[in-house]
């Protein structure tokens, strides 16, 4: 393998960076005897598109009734869910703005090979510095997962994922999206699987537009 400067991992990450937002979830929970409580949860997304749209798990953003989205510069705005995929736990989420708004390059999942240098970028907490960065290799392509809606072939690589980076963004070396991270093995160390940017892209403008899961048969059309 040819050796990565830092420059290149440095680059690949300020390229990144700045379209990979937090997103805060509020959720009403019931307890035991019958009161209702909001609880809060965190993940990750990436904008997509000028127009708000951002891509995230569909675990992040599930039955959620508010959702809060902090852009890295320290914007916030209020997100609305436009459209969810249990089978790839995938969702689109968007914010209305009229200012400008950084939007990630989405790159080739299908060109990935085994060995190959990723970085997993995350923005858990929503805090000043920048999002949660770390590196590693492509560990497996095509590692088949079994889910409760089916088996799902996601990308294996060991650099670190933790909950609040559900959402966020892997990357190749060009700090093109590659993957979107999903899920952490909880009874393995150093496992982290990730939804390819391909399976993401058959599905988009269905999510966009139709707002409900999408028909896996579709083949994408990019977005307008």
């Amino acid at each position: 393998m040819v050796p990565v400067s830092d420059e290149i991992l440095i680059n690949a990450v300020e390229k990144i960076s700045k379209s990979v937002v937090n997103i805060a979830s509020v959720r009403m929970i019931q307890d035991q005897i019958f009161k209702v409580f909001p609880v809060e949860g965190v993940g990750s997304g990436v904008i997509i598109d000028k127009r708000g749209y951002i891509l995230t798990n569909n675990h992040v953003i599930e039955e959620s009734e508010r959702l809060r989205i902090t852009l890295s510069d320290g914007r916030i705005f209020n997100g609305k869910v436009v459209g969810a995929d249990e089978a790839t736990d995938l969702a689109v989420v968007k914010i209305e703005t009229k200012e400008d708004i950084p939007v990630a390059v989405l790159g080739d999942s299908d060109k990935l090979k085994m060995g190959q240098i990723v970085i997993a970028v995350g923005n858990p907490f929503g805090l000043t510095g920048g999002p949660t960065v770390t590196s590693g290799i492509v560990s497996s392509l095509n590692r088949s997962i079994q889910t409760q809606t089916g088996v799902l072939d996601l990308i294996q690589t060991d650099a670190a994922i933790n909950p609040g980076n559900s959402g966020g963004p892997l990357v190749n070396t060009s700090g093109a999206v590659i993957a979107i991270n999903t899920a952490k093995m909880p009874y393995a160390q150093g496992i982290g699987f990730a939804v390819p940017i391909s399976t993401a892209k058959s599905i988009l403008k269905e999510l966009i537009e139709k707002g409900r899961e999408a028909d896996h048969g579709l083949e994408f059309i990019p977005l307008r």
